[in-house]
């Protein structure tokens, strides 16, 4: 795969529940260039940190290899996809 094959958006989405006000959920949607809509979604819910911000920004909006993507999904499944507890 040739760098920038794979488009990365982190779309937010609400989150009702109080108890879950200070966290972030959503999706990330993966892109390429020979499909109109996106061909995956990693799910994420974790504390908003500034770690989570950090890993946000340098990769909202940005092209990755499919190394960078495989790594991303590992990283968010160990770091930024926690369950609720109720």
């Amino acid at each position: 795969m040739k760098k920038g094959e794979y488009f990365l958006s982190f779309i937010e989405e609400g989150i009702f529940n109080p108890k879950y006000e200070d966290w972030a959920g959503g999706r990330i949607e993966v892109f390429i260039d020979t499909e109109q809509y996106n061909i995956e979604e990693i799910r994420f819910f974790c504390k908003r940190t500034k770690e989570w911000d950090k890993f946000r920004s340098e990769y909202d909006f940005k092209d990755v290899t499919k190394d960078e993507l495989d790594d991303i999904r590992k990283l968010v499944k160990k770091k930024y996809y926690k369950v609720p507890k109720e």
